[in-house]
């Protein structure tokens, strides 16, 4: 767990990250570098979460092996990268504050390296998480209510 931490703190300092946290397929959070401020991390992980369903979906689809997708969002005083890699199902959240402190390709070519070295030190679950449900997330009808995506019947 030392090497997560440290890897999470390499990015942080690589990229000028306020806060760098990394999560399982299922939104429980692994290990995290600092803090960002007026963001509820909880609140998005199940956002996230839908991210990395697709990214599983698309590599199920395809076929091809190892998959990795990066996200971005930029606010007005936040920008949000997600890297999601699969089969792991890793999920690796970067808030930096506006304007970016670095370019975006730096911020990916970093992002991705990361991912690709704590997927080797995490072993990967059982299976991904599209095989495990049909459903394209792992939000629970609450949460999807909530987030407005749970249709009334």
């Amino acid at each position: 767990m030392e090497t997560v931490q440290q890897a999470l703190a390499t990015l942080q300092r690589g990229i000028g990250g306020e806060c760098v946290l990394l999560a399982g397929e299922q939104g429980e959070v692994i290990a995290q570098t600092g803090v960002a401020e007026d963001i509820l991390m909880e609140d998005l992980l199940p956002i996230f979460i839908e991210e990395a369903a697709l990214t599983v979906r698309l590599g199920n689809r395809i076929g091809d092996g190892t998959g990795i997708s990066l996200h971005h969002y930029e606010g007005d005083r936040h920008q949000i990268y997600v890297g999601v890699a699969t089969p792991s199902g890793l999920l690796l959240v970067v808030v930096s504050r506006q304007p970016p402190p670095r370019r975006l390709g730096v911020v990916w070519l970093f992002m991705r390296r990361t991912l690709q070295e704590l997927s080797r030190l995490l072993s990967p679950p059982e299976e991904p998480l599209a095989r495990r449900s049909g459903r394209a997330s792992r939000l629970t009808p609450e949460q999807a209510r909530a987030l407005g995506l749970w249709l009334e019947e």
